[in-house]
């Protein structure tokens, strides 16, 4: 039984009868009627019946027609695939908001840099997103931030980075603040359910503390100005802050009793098996924070595209493939 025999059914099923099913494929008429007695005999199963000369499916025919189906589209998908990957291949990588911001743009000029061969395509979304997208299928692997809750995803470290408190020069904050006195303020924050919100409101929770923000927003460049503004006091990554604050624009607060350091995590599905670019570049990837700062930038001089140093010290020597 090959695929031949499942497309010809299909195609006697979706012309209506042997005689429009053998034009169609430019077949003879007797070899099209002898596939479906094959199939029936193979199977032990009668796919048709004849009613006011028409051929009608039966109920096993239904149900196999679907099967059909599904097995010829899996098939055409995977010799478009093993077509394309023999041409160009192709490499996948999620990150969530700000990964994407801060270490995206590097990785991906490292990959141009150091493989020209493959073609590289990049999802920045939240964290769940790119959770989904790595469990679909549809991503090869992902760089986030905060929880990863789905079991099916394996998760090593990637980096450290830290939430800050900033606010506009403008602004009548002390210089230093205790995290209850934090809530009392404006509050500036990402939304609810984003990795950096998250983070923030389990450690207030952990106090008994909740945030009730003046402004919520997934742009952070828009809670930056706003906090520029002296609207508020706003808690993002350093990262994304840094340049406000070295340009003058923001000042950091400095929150006594809060521990804003939090893990990044490059994750991907429990049974993925990487191969050949795939595995280098999610050993570049892996690696990749090991020579950059909190703001994504080299800190090695003269350091190439494609660093080859090794990760972070706080990183697992295991690169978690198998």
């Amino acid at each position: 039984m090959t695929i031949r025999h499942l497309k010809v059914f299909i195609e006697v099923c979706e012309r209506g009868g042997i005689t429009k099913a053998a034009e169609s494929l430019h077949i003879a008429q007797p070899a099209v009627s002898q596939t479906i007695s094959d199939i029936e005999k193979y199977y032990n199963v009668r796919l048709f019946e004849r009613i006011n000369q028409r051929l009608a499916l039966t109920e096993p025919g239904r149900e196999l027609l679907l099967k059909a189906k599904e097995a010829a589209a899996a098939f055409d998908e995977f010799g478009r695939f093993a077509s394309s990957a023999a041409a160009a291949p192709t490499v996948r990588i999620g990150t969530s908001l700000t990964i994407g911001k801060i270490y995206l743009p590097g990785i991906l000029s490292g990959m141009r840099a150091g493989w020209p061969q493959v073609k590289p395509w990049a999802l920045v979304d939240k964290t769940g997103a790119i959770e989904g997208a790595i469990v679909a299928g549809e991503l090869d692997f992902g760089i986030v931030e905060g929880e990863v809750k789905s079991p099916n995803l394996r998760r090593v470290p990637f980096a450290t980075d830290r939430l800050i408190a900033v606010c506009g020069p403008g602004l009548d904050v002390p210089p230093e603040i205790a995290l209850e006195e934090l809530t009392a303020y404006d509050l500036l924050l990402r939304e609810s359910g984003s990795a950096s919100r998250n983070f923030l409101d389990n450690l207030l929770s952990s106090r008994g503390l909740t945030a009730a923000p003046l402004m919520q927003s997934s742009d952070n460049q828009a809670i930056l100005a706003a906090a520029a503004n002296n609207l508020g006091v706003a808690v993002l990554p350093e990262g994304l802050a840094e340049p406000w604050i070295r340009r003058g624009r923001l000042k950091e607060l400095i929150v006594r009793g809060a521990d804003f350091v939090r893990c990044s995590s490059l994750i991907f599905h429990k049974n993925k098996r990487f191969s050949g670019p795939q595995r280098e570049i999610y050993e570049y990837c892996r690696q990749y924070a090991a020579t950059r700062g909190a703001s994504g930038v080299s800190n090695v001089s003269g350091a190439s595209g494609v660093p080859d140093g090794r990760a972070d010290d706080w990183c697992e020597e295991d690169s978690g493939l198998q």
